[in-house]
């Protein structure tokens, strides 16, 4: 049986995808053991970076990817938590 997937549902796959692979990009630019890789891994993050960008972009317009505001509430209680962190670092 064949799998009928929409282009939200396409779109969400790539995104997410994207993002993974920026993550291990990002961790593989940190170690990678020469310059010379160093500088073609980070050329391959850049580029994911834009696709994913793009991708994200074109969701938003789409109106796939809708971003919800929070309560100021809950904005405040990460702030106090962020500058807590921030305390203990320093």
């Amino acid at each position: 049986m064949a799998a009928n997937y929409s282009d939200k549902d396409i779109s969400t796959n790539l995104l997410i995808s994207l993002k993974h692979m920026k993550a291990e990009f990002n961790t593989f630019t940190q170690e990678a053991s020469n310059d010379a890789l160093y500088k073609e891994i980070s050329a391959l993050y850049q580029s994911v970076c834009k696709l994913q960008r793009n991708v994200f972009n074109m969701m938003c317009e789409q109106g796939w990817y809708q971003m919800k505001s929070d309560t100021a509430a809950n904005i405040s209680k990460a702030y106090t938590k962020a500058e807590n962190s921030k305390s203990e670092l320093a």
